[in-house]
């Protein structure tokens, strides 16, 4: 009996770290205030790895914005827009998303099975 509990408990040490490291850091979502050429305002939000192109936009009555294209990896697009501020804003996160992914990347340190 005690060979099983501690083969069970061997098996869970190494095999639910790397099952928690296959989804880390896991769905990273971004947030932001959208805007129509009316001046109408909502919110959206979306995983951060889906964003494929922030682009300028031009409203038929003159106000600028920008459009921040989207695309599943089912293959559904989708189209917001926003503000130039809020545009800025969103790069700031994404930016920030980035940079902690490289960190991670840089601070994994390394692990050795000796069989």
């Amino acid at each position: 009996m005690q060979i099983r509990t501690v083969t069970t408990a061997c098996l869970l040490a190494f095999a639910l770290p790397a099952a928690l490291a296959a989804d880390f850091p896991g769905t990273l979502k971004v947030t932001f205030r959208t805007s129509d050429c009316a001046g109408a305002t909502g919110l959206g939000s979306v995983n951060v790895d889906h964003i494929t192109r922030i682009q300028p936009t031009d409203c038929p009555n003159g106000r600028k914005l920008k459009q921040v294209l989207t695309r599943t990896p089912g293959g559904t697009n989708e189209v917001f827009t926003i503000t130039d501020d809020e545009a800025l804003k969103l790069e700031a996160q994404m930016q920030r998303i980035m940079d902690a992914r490289q960190k991670s990347l840089e601070q994994t340190k390394p692990i050795i099975i000796n069989r």
